[in-house]
Formats: structure tokens, C-alpha cells, sequence
């Protein structure tokens, strides 16, 4: 595969996901002939929510000889969605039904899409060329999904806002609210840390995952749209402390 772009999963985008105390989608690239979505996984990744790894001729060349299973679960190094190319001449692999493997997101071109077996060995399939946000949008599902069977999943309540940390869903007062990948990570941080305050800094490095970017706006603006989304009726949940950041309180 000399000449395209690999991905390394012990990479410092990776490690500094896993700090900031974020759970990307781990993606495992199998097969060749990714140049045509050069662009939509440089985008997927660009996000912070989608870690890229491989590619790799099959699934077993990612492990080697040490594995003898399928990863180290999605909070260990191991993938959470394999992303088959869409010129692999391979099958999926066959996990027999064990809800912690990874789940497989077929790519097909669209003289493909009539293939009698194309759900018989995938979790789901995108038609190639795609865009990026559908991309990353069919990634994030199956992570949900595959992690929501995998745990037992506590909610997080804060008075009338519920997060569930497995399915990114989150509900005001019972009302489902639609929150982007990084106002979700926001939220999902201050819940867990309600009563405290944080600067804009420790939001960056927390949630972002970089600290001293050269502006500190756009930790404002995601408060911003939280309070909007999230903040019906009198009540407060976001709270600023002048000349020092933001916390969340109980209303």
C-alpha cells in the first residue's frame, strides 16, 4: 500500500483525545484504494470525534500474532467500527456475535448497491464518493451503537437535562436536543464536574484537547449555543464567573 496515507493509532492526535477525557470512534481502514476518500477521512479526522488507523490488507495484520481476539475494547487501543474499502476483496470478519467487536461500515460504489449480500457481512454500508459529514455521521452511529450494547450505561442528570454518555443523546425536560460533537463533549464535562469552575484554558485542554490555540472565543460561543439549546423557561444551568470561565450548577 506505497503511497497512501497510513494512519497510526499510538499517534499524539490519538493520545491527546484519550486525555482530554473524549471517546473518538476508533476506525480501522481494511483493504486498498482509499485515494478517493483522501479527502473525507482528512475531514473525519480533522474533527476530533473519528480516530483513523491502518490501512491494513485484513483484519488480522493490525493485531499480528499477539492478538488472539479483536482489540482491547473501545477505551483500549483496539477499533470500535472497521471501514471496508470499497475496492476490498475481503470478507468482514466474523466476530459470532459478540456485542463488544467492532461493527463493519461497508464502502460500495453505486453499481454495488444492488448486491444481494451487501447487509450479509456489515452493520452498514455509504456509497462512494461521499461527503464528509455523511461519512462521519455513519461512523459515530455504529460507535454509538456498539458501545451502548457493550455497557451498562449510567445517565447523567443535571435538574432537567439527561445525557447518556453511550448514544450521544441527550433530552431537556424529556424534549430530545441536538447537540454537535463538541458541544455534546462540553456538556458531558461540566455535567461531571457540576459546582465547579473552569477557565477558558482548562475548557480547551479538557474537552478540546489543546491548550494556548491564541483565543480562548470559541469556548464562549459553544457556551453560548448550550444556553440556547438547553436553557428553557427561568432555567440556569451555565454559570460564568467574570475574569475566570464557566461552570455548570444545579438550577
Amino acid at each position: 500500500m506505497e503511497g497512501m496515507t497510513r494512519y497510526d493509532n499510538n499517534s499524539a492526535d490519538v493520545n491527546s483525545a484519550s486525555s482530554s477525557g473524549a471517546h473518538p470512534a476508533r476506525v480501522l481502514l481494511l483493504g486498498e484504494g482509499w485515494e478517493s476518500m483522501d479527502g473525507a477521512l482528512a475531514a473525519a479526522a480533522d474533527t476530533g470525534a473519528v480516530v483513523l488507523m491502518g490501512p491494513e490488507p485484513a483484519y488480522d495484520a493490525f493485531f499480528g500474532d499477539e492478538s488472539g481476539g479483536h482489540g482491547s475494547g473501545h477505551n483500549g487501543s483496539g477499533p470500535s467500527v472497521l471501514l471496508m474499502s470499497p475496492d476490498a476483496e475481503l470478507d468482514a470478519p466474523d466476530f459470532n456475535g459478540d456485542e463488544s467487536a467492532p461493527l463493519v461500515l461497508r464502502c460500495v460504489a453505486d453499481d454495488d448497491l444492488d448486491a444481494p449480500d451487501l447487509y450479509q457481512d456489515s452493520d452498514d454500508f455509504i456509497t462512494v464518493p461521499c461527503a464528509p459529514t455523511e461519512l462521519i455521521k455513519r461512523i459515530l452511529r455504529l460507535a454509538r451503537r456498539r458501545r451502548a450494547a457493550a455497557d451498562d450505561v449510567e445517565l447523567i442528570r443535571v435538574g432537567g437535562i439527561t445525557l447518556n454518555p453511550a448514544t450521544y443523546q441527550v433530552t431537556a425536560n424529556g424534549r430530545p436536543v441536538d447537540l454537535a460533537w463538541l458541544e455534546f463533549q462540553l456538556l458531558l464535562f461540566l455535567m461531571e464536574n457540576v459546582g465547579k469552575v473552569f477557565t477558558r484554558d482548562q475548557l480547551l485542554a479538557n474537552v478540546w484537547g489543546v491548550e494556548n490555540i491564541g483565543g480562548t472565543r470559541t469556548v464562549d460561543v459553544h457556551i453560548r449555543r448550550l444556553r440556547y439549546k438547553l436553557e428553557t423557561g427561568n432555567a440556569t444551568y451555565f454559570r460564568t464567573v467574570k475574569n475566570v470561565g464557566y461552570g455548570m450548577m444545579e438550577p
